[in-house]
Formats: C-alpha cells, sequence, structure tokens
C-alpha cells in the first residue's frame, strides 16, 4: 500500500480504535454521494449472524448527507472516516484498511447489502479449509433500483487459481470478499493507479500468495444502476484505463498461458474495447488473436468486435 500521510482524521480514528477490543473482521465501507443506500448497506453488516465485528466506513470527500446518514444509525462499533478531497475506491479501501484493528478485512461497497449469515458461512467456510486458505468469496445476485433481479453470478474457484483469475474476474465484486488482513498487506494493498478492475487486480496478486475458496450461496446483493455516474462500471473511460493497466501490468503472465486460456482471456479484453469504442484496442487485440489462432474464427472475432466498437460510436451508448 502506498504510505499514507498523517492525516488528522485516520490518526483520530485509530487512536479510538486502539482503546477498543479488537473485532475479529473489519468491514471497509468506502463511499462516495452515496447518502441514499449508506444505511440500507450499514444495516445489513449489522444484522450479520457474526456479531464480532467493526464498521470503517471511509467517506470519499461526498458532497451530500453521507456523514449525517452515517451518524444516525449510532452503533458504537462504526467509525467515520473522511478524504478532504476525492481519491477513489482504490485509496479510500486502503485507507479503510490503514484504519482497521480486525484479523480479517470485508470490502462492502456502499449501495450494496449482505445476506445474514455472510461473515458467518465466509470465516467458517476458511477455518474448515485451513490456513493455506486467506480469501473466501461468495455468488452474488444482481438487483436493479426496484430491488428485482436482474443477474447472477455463481462461479466456483477452489485451491491455487492464478491462472484462471487472469482469463477472468471468476471472483467477482469487492463486496463479495473476505481477506485475511496480512495477506492483503503482503500484496501492497489495492492499486490506486487503476480507474477500474481493482477487485480483479487484487485478486489476481492474492492468487499468487494463498489459496482462495468459494462459499456456493448468494450471500451479496449487488446494485445495477448504470444511471450512478459515480459507478465505474457506467464509466468507458475508466474501464478502458483498467483494462489496459491489467495488460500491461501482467503481460508476463499472460503470454506464458496455454494458447486457449490467452484467447479466452483477450477475448473478455476485447469485449471491454468493443463494448467503449476503443478502435485502437480493439484492432490491437483483435491482431494478437488472430496470431495465436491463425484462422477464420480468430478473423470473425475481430470483425464482430470491430463492428460493435463502430455502433458504439454511432449510437454513443455504452454497454456489452
Amino acid at each position: 500500500m502506498t504510505r499514507m500521510i498523517d492525516d488528522p482524521e485516520i490518526l483520530l480514528a485509530q487512536a479510538k480504535a486502539s482503546a477498543q477490543p479488537r473485532p475479529l473482521v473489519s468491514v471497509v465501507i468506502p463511499t462516495y454521494n452515496r447518502g441514499h443506500t449508506i444505511r440500507a448497506c450499514i444495516e445489513s453488516v449489522l444484522a450479520q449472524t457474526l456479531q464480532n465485528f467493526e464498521i470503517v466506513v471511509v467517506d470519499d470527500a461526498s458532497g451530500d448527507d453521507t456523514c449525517a446518514r452515517v451518524a444516525a444509525i449510532g452503533d458504537p462499533r462504526i467509525r467515520y472516516v473522511a478524504h478532504p478531497q476525492n481519491r477513489g475506491g482504490a485509496a479510500a479501501r486502503n485507507t479503510g484498511v490503514r484504519v482497521a484493528t480486525g484479523d480479517y478485512i470485508a470490502f462492502l461497497d456502499s449501495d450494496d447489502t449482505w445476506a445474514p449469515r455472510k461473515l458467518e458461512r465466509q470465516i467458517a467456510w476458511l477455518g474448515e479449509c485451513g490456513p493455506e486458505y486467506g480469501v473466501a468469496y461468495t455468488w452474488f445476485i444482481g438487483r436493479d433500483q426496484a430491488g428485482h433481479e436482474v443477474s447472477r453470478s455463481d462461479h466456483t474457484l477452489n485451491g491455487s487459481v492464478s491462472d484462471s483469475l487472469l482469463v477472468s474476474n471468476f471472483v467477482g465484486t469487492f463486496s463479495s470478499i473476505v481477506v485475511r488482513r496480512d495477506l492483503f498487506e503482503e500484496v501492497g494493498g489495492l492499486d490506486e493507479k487503476l480507474q477500474s478492475c481493482q477487485d480483479w487486480d487484487l485478486s489476481i496478486r492474492l492468487g499468487r500468495v494463498t489459496k482462495i475458496c468459494c462459499v456456493d450461496e448468494y450471500l451479496v446483493y449487488y446494485l445495477h444502476n448504470g444511471r450512478d455516474r459515480h459507478r465505474i462500471s457506467a464509466n468507458p473511460r475508466a474501464l478502458v484505463q483498467g483494462h489496459r493497466r491489467m495488460l500491461e501490468k501482467f503481460a508476463a503472465e499472460y503470454a506464458r498461458l496455454p494458447q486457449d486460456l490467452a484467447v479466452q482471456a483477450l477475448r473478455g479484453f476485447l469485449d471491454v474495447f468493443a463494448s467503449a469504442g476503443s478502435f485502437g484496442d480493439v484492432w490491437r487485440l483483435g491482431c494478437r488473436i488472430v496470431g495465436l489462432r491463425r484462422d477464420l474464427w480468430g478473423l470473425g472475432v475481430c470483425a464482430r468486435a470491430m463492428a460493435r466498437a463502430a455502433k458504439r460510436n454511432v449510437t454513443r451508448q455504452f454497454g456489452y
């Protein structure tokens, strides 16, 4: 992690924490202008069957009533830290971990919620799997603003899965992850230069130093809200920047993947670039795929991606 400047807000939060009994789990909730969702998010943590936790809310310089809404909940296990300037989700999560005191870190986005047994099931499963397992994640359900289910993520990875994670972000959202604090610190925390793919990048680096396990239950509810301009998933420029950096950062790992896995991985990047209308990226990746496959299938993949990129630029609508 980047070394933190001695911010008075963070020093105060750390001083308060030192006087409290040490929790098993620190729940880190980064937030930015989500006062309208923060209460439901925090209440889903307070309703957990495993109660040995603290909550660290890191407000990334919100301009709404987030602070007042957090204060109104009035639970002593909640600590509120505010960035004086907006620094992004990765920096907010890193700040939360610095303030946290628990042996495990659980991240939760401020517009997502948890099922009541989420923490209990993950901590229990990590115990059953053994000390070589330092990360647990769960399946999750995507919902729209009306609460209707729109998607499900049920990818299951267990064990040493670093190559699988290079192919795609099978672990998914930050809100599903519980990680041992010492391992989070060992890999250097979150990459604050990434504008997107922060959760994927962290999972890959954690997969290098520990085994990962999955709780095969839908225990996270993820909000799909394309109209929220603060969501990275709705920001094509951020998605392009993050995926470019991932390709650069893990270039050596992608180069050593078996051909079938490399093509599968590159197709995932290609989809993102095509959906964002990034012709240069589509062309470069399309040429790589054609070079790997050297057949009509590869040419077809490249041609379809170019057509999607053209459509994106004509309609000005981002989407898969």
